[in-house]
């Protein structure tokens, strides 16, 4: 009965609500708003059975990523030209198949390489929304390179194909699972299938992910394998009990939804395990309106608007934590020419 009144209390709400999405008719607009409420009123009770459908998109469809602008970053003026494609790799004798994106000319000002990104899929398998963030950071003047934790060719299309890959993935063990993680992140080191293509500054890698990819891209941290930094998107808090003071010098970014499963109280967990840890640099950001999987533009609940906003600031957040030349300061960030 309480969820019922929740629910008739959230559709009065939500038609005027300044982050609703703009659609074509009044019908599409209700069906966006009854389907928002029917996942804030089951957010309690949330897993990841209960996460939205995906919907037909690829990258290549019309997507700016720079249509909002945050104050926390302006992105790129001019980008530069990228190359991107599907690479095989080895994990323990098994192939598994990433995505790499990088800046096909060589940056003056970078004598030492590009920084390099990692980035963890979802609970789906990498997909392409991933595979669109690997090339928007190398528009950004990233390596980029999105890994695999479940093996060439597996890949969900749907929410049970999902827990069918994860629960196979996590049968195995949590040392399996980080061996998988790590590799990835060895693949834009030196020897990796990355270093093949494009020179890595091995001193600027950067670990990022989505819902389940969060877990791993923080593992990056938290097992101290030399990442800088770490933004992640709607995570998954696993582990927290396992922050250490081995992860006090990665600068550490988190996006949350307002209406993720792990709620307000989990948010707050999380930051009392980062201060715990002695972590030097954090911050949290929750987004107002926003439900688990609004970075995602292959999620049905997909929010441009925060989408846009969170990336841009997680380039600007990593950007801060890089070392400055000598014709930069902590308040421009940019050097003449």
């Amino acid at each position: 009965q309480a969820n019922i009144f929740s629910f008739v209390a959230c559709l009065k709400q939500r038609p005027n609500s300044p982050n609703s999405a703009r659609v074509r008719s009044t019908k599409q607009k209700m069906t966006k708003i009854v389907l928002a409420c029917l996942v804030a009123v089951a957010s309690a009770d949330y897993d990841f059975a209960n996460e939205p459908p995906k919907v037909h998109w690829t990258r290549h469809d019309k997507y700016d990523s720079a249509r909002v602008k945050s104050r926390a970053g302006k992105g790129v003026g001019s980008k530069p030209t990228i190359m991107s494609m599907d690479v095989t790799y080895t994990v323990d004798g098994d192939e598994y198949e990433g995505y790499v994106a990088y800046p096909t000319a060589p940056d003056p000002k970078r004598p030492d390489g590009f920084p390099g990104m990692v980035i963890s899929h979802a609970w789906y398998g990498l997909a392409e929304g991933e595979k669109m963030r690997a090339e928007e950071a190398a528009k950004h003047g990233y390596v980029a390179f999105a890994l695999d934790m479940y093996g060439k060719g597996k890949r969900a299309t749907d929410r049970a194909g999902a827990m069918q890959l994860i629960g196979e993935l996590n049968a195995n063990g949590p040392e399996v699972v980080k061996m998988r993680a790590e590799a990835g992140l060895d693949q834009l080191r030196a020897g990796g299938v990355v270093s093949e293509m494009a020179v890595v500054d091995e001193s600027l890698i950067y670990s990022t992910g989505y819902c389940a990819g969060a877990i791993w891209a923080t593992e990056m941290a938290r097992s101290d394998w030399g990442v800088k930094g770490v933004s992640v998107f709607h995570a998954n808090y696993a582990n927290l009990t396992a922050f250490t003071t081995k992860m006090a010098d990665v600068w550490m970014q988190y996006h949350h939804a307002s209406y993720d499963r792990v709620g307000d109280e989990g948010l707050l967990e999380l930051e009392t395990y980062l201060e715990g840890a002695d972590v030097k640099v954090w911050e949290t950001v929750k987004y107002g309106g926003t439900y688990h999987g609004f970075s995602d533009p292959t999620n049905s609940i997909f929010d441009d608007r925060a989408a846009a906003q969170s990336h841009a600031s997680m380039f600007a957040f990593f950007k801060a934590s890089m070392p400055k030349r000598a014709c930069e300061d902590s308040t421009t960030w940019r050097c003449p020419g």
